[in-house]
């Protein structure tokens, strides 16, 4: 069974810091999703330079299939020593999670990784070994569905150290608060923000450190499937349309003329909403079986923007077709669009502003900004 790395990241900086030190880099491929986590010695501007100098070589590395083995090497290497305090000037914490399940966990002076399984939370199995002379600690294991990882930061072991806590938190302590708190249904992002919501707690809202809680859930990926514009060759309307249908997920129209095809191949009406939500977009209409039907290439320019637009995605009463479709897309794992490259006269209109002339480049802002915020897109074109 394929499995989707669900990850979410939520921070602290220290209290008088504009910068958090700790940095998060995300590299997926079809193939995995890799979490690079680093904290940089100290906070603020200096810790922020240093771990992000620390992800950017580690996650370059990564996204040109240098082997793991050799990317450890190659920070292990680079990476100087405090001559006070003879620690690393940053951390660096790797998590890779293939589609199969296999997980691979390096920790270089960082917290133990934590395994959450059915309610129970484990340390994630490790074993010492030393690279360029440095001790890294690295393991392996299958992971299942709705397994979850969790990766931290110096700064949510030692929360509320000489104040609520004496000795801080601990990693003990994070790890009791994770099972205490833990439910099936919650997301990385929730499983994120509930534990660092605790972390600033025994800060009491003054964080002594940089805090990051790095949350991978694995779960099945989630599809939607984008049908827009007719085929160039009638003929092969109903073929393209028959594997539209055919795909598994979320199915999204955006045409007019599409989605009358669409509803004639399978027998179902073609239904407008007359109601404007929005005098800057178009209506939407309905067909049985099929998520979204949307107005075609201003409906699509729309919707790059609406995908920044977090008032309108949070509030419900905002229904346009634009903001319903980023609603589908951000909550998709991965896009495929299947584009028709008939000629609309209408966009051929010398009066339409100059970005609606062409179909792709409305797509291909739509596939740019996708890609930008994680999502996996391929275009097919007929």
């Amino acid at each position: 069974m394929e499995l989707y790395a669900e990850v979410a990241t939520w921070q602290l900086s220290k209290t008088g810091e504009e910068l958090c030190g700790d940095k998060v880099e995300v590299v997926r491929n079809s193939m995995a999703t890799t979490v690079v986590i680093s904290d940089g010695l100290g906070s603020g501007v200096k810790a922020n330079i240093l771990a992000t100098l620390t992800t950017k070589i580690a996650s370059s590395l990564l996204a040109r299939g240098i082997p793991l083995e050799e990317v450890v090497t190659t920070i292990a290497q680079t990476l100087p020593v405090c001559r006070e305090r003879k620690l690393a000037y940053s951390t660096l914490h790797i998590i890779t999670l293939t589609s199969s399940g296999e997980a691979t966990v390096v920790e270089f002076d960082s917290p133990a990784t934590y395994l959450v399984r059915g309610g129970k939370v484990l340390p994630f199995p490790t074993m010492e070994k030393v690279v360029a002379g440095k001790i890294v600690k690295q393991g392996e294991l299958r992971l299942q569905e709705n397994d979850v990882i969790v990766g931290v930061s110096d700064g949510v072991i030692h929360a509320g150290i000489g104040g609520l806590l004496k000795l801080g938190w601990n990693w003990q302590g994070v790890k009791e608060q994770l099972a205490a708190d833990f439910h099936d249904q919650f997301t990385a992002d929730e499983i994120a923000k509930r534990l660092l919501g605790c972390c600033n707690g025994y800060y009491l809202g003054q964080p002594g450190d940089d805090s990051t809680v790095v949350a991978i859930k694995l779960r099945r990926p989630r599809q939607l499937v984008l049908l827009t514009g007719p085929p160039a060759d009638k003929v092969i309307d109903e073929r393209v349309v028959r594997r539209f249908l055919h795909q598994s997920g979320c199915k999204v129209i955006a045409g007019g003329t599409t989605a009358k095809i669409v509803g004639r191949i399978m027998n179902k009406p073609v239904v407008a909403d007359l109601a404007y939500y929005d005098p800057d977009v178009p209506p939407t209409a309905t067909i049985e079986g099929i998520d979204l039907v949307t107005e075609g290439v201003l409906t699509l320019f729309i919707t790059v923007s609406r995908l920044d637009d977090s008032h309108r995605l949070n509030d419900s009463s905002f229904r346009d077709g634009a903001t319903q479709l980023a609603r589908l897309l951000l909550s998709s794992d991965r896009v495929h669009i299947y584009a028709g490259t008939a000629i609309n006269p209408a966009h051929q209109n010398p009066l339409f502003p100059a970005q609606i002339n062409i179909k792709k480049q409305a797509l291909g802002d739509l596939k740019a900004k996708l890609e930008s915020i994680g999502k996996q897109v391929t275009m097919e074109w007929f």
